[in-house]
């Protein structure tokens, strides 16, 4: 039965020429997840071990708990700065991105990502994407919740006017807790937030580099990403970062832009909303490209990614399976994936004190 509403499976031209085969392993640890939710995450899990490099397994803690009834899903990503041959210093990366690359564990014994999944959301555990109306497919969230895990995260907050980076505390996310420990931030910006601009790229800079008040950026609703693998010259339009007028801590600054990228769009994966009887089981370009900008390095048979083809070319080169038509639910029935990113994130140093 297909699903109820719109359905992203991984390109169908791609995978059926390439099945799943890992490049990157995933150990998942569970608390509480019901078997057949197990199920479903690995699937997710295994997606993402087919599309990225990494000799160093990715150690991953999901706990399955009430999380009240708007938010679908919280991740807080460990992490690691200045480490040996940091491609950027005075930065914060996952620690997943870290070890792969340079090929070494930061983190022994620490998880690298701890997910939280709503219990009480009705979920569609199937790994066919073909959701029923009325449920939410978790492989889409789980999916989505790792791909902050990764590093599709920032270290962005706002109280009243002012913006900041590297100024989260644990107790901004209570009670919710890390299984690694909280350090000090430094006032440090994530490696994601190094690429956001404002307006146009080029127009205000960067904002994490910029000397202009930061909490005006982080709600201007102007946001683009302007990095090689998503805005160069075969790009002929912009990428929008969610940035709402209200500051919302989890969601603002690190995920697409909902109005931009709706259901249905090839590049809706990592936007801040899930609606029921949808599914997507693929990063997309806008994805995969900034995760190749951050740092990652994908495996050999998604090679073809290295050029920034736009959404156009995708959609109109790729086969999808024919499905119903896209019914976007409205906003009022969606709940939002809130994400505890390199925002909500224990960030530890490279040798686990506090600090650099």
């Amino acid at each position: 039965m297909p699903c109820a509403g719109s359905c992203l499976p991984p390109p169908l031209c791609i995978s059926l020429r390439y099945p799943l085969a890992s490049a990157a392993t995933f150990t998942i640890t569970h608390f509480g997840t019901p078997p057949d939710a197990q199920v479903a995450i690995q699937h997710a899990a295994d997606i993402w071990g087919s599309i990225l490099v990494s000799d160093v397994p990715i150690k991953v803690s999901v706990s399955w708990t009430a999380l009240g009834s708007a938010a679908l899903g919280v991740t807080f990503p460990n992490g690691r700065k200045d480490f040996i041959n940091a491609p950027v210093a005075a930065t914060w990366y996952a620690t997943a991105l870290a070890n792969s690359l340079t090929g070494f564990e930061f983190n022994p014994g620490e998880d690298d990502i701890n997910i939280y999944l709503n219990s009480g959301t009705n979920w569609y555990t199937g790994t066919d994407g073909n959701t029923p109306a009325g449920q939410y497919d978790l492989v889409s969230v789980a999916l989505h919740e790792l791909g902050h895990g990764i590093g599709f995260v920032g270290l962005a907050k706002k109280v009243g006017s002012e913006g900041s980076f590297g100024l989260l505390q644990a107790s901004d996310f209570a009670p919710l807790i890390t299984t690694f420990p909280w350090p000090e931030q430094d006032t440090l910006p994530g490696i994601f937030d190094r690429f956001p601009a404002c307006a146009y790229p080029g127009d205000a800079g960067r904002f994490a580099e910029s000397v202009g008040p930061l909490g005006s950026f982080f709600t201007c609703n102007q946001l683009t990403l302007n990095g090689a693998n998503r805005t160069g010259r075969e790009w002929r339009w912009l990428i929008r970062i969610y940035a709402p007028s209200t500051f919302a801590l989890g969601s603002s600054c690190v995920h697409l832009n909902e109005a931009t990228y709706p259901a249905g769009n090839p590049n809706e994966f990592m936007t801040p909303f899930s609606s029921a009887g949808h599914s997507n089981h693929w990063p997309g370009p806008i994805g995969l490209g900034m995760l190749r900008d951050i740092g990652w390095n994908l495996a050999p048979r998604w090679a073809w990614m290295n050029r920034p083809w736009s959404s156009n070319w995708w959609s109109s080169r790729t086969r999808f399976p024919t499905h119903s038509p896209v019914r976007r639910a409205a906003r009022g029935t969606s709940q939002a994936i809130t994400v505890a990113d390199l925002q909500r994130t224990g960030l530890s140093s490279p040798h686990g004190g506090q600090g650099g």
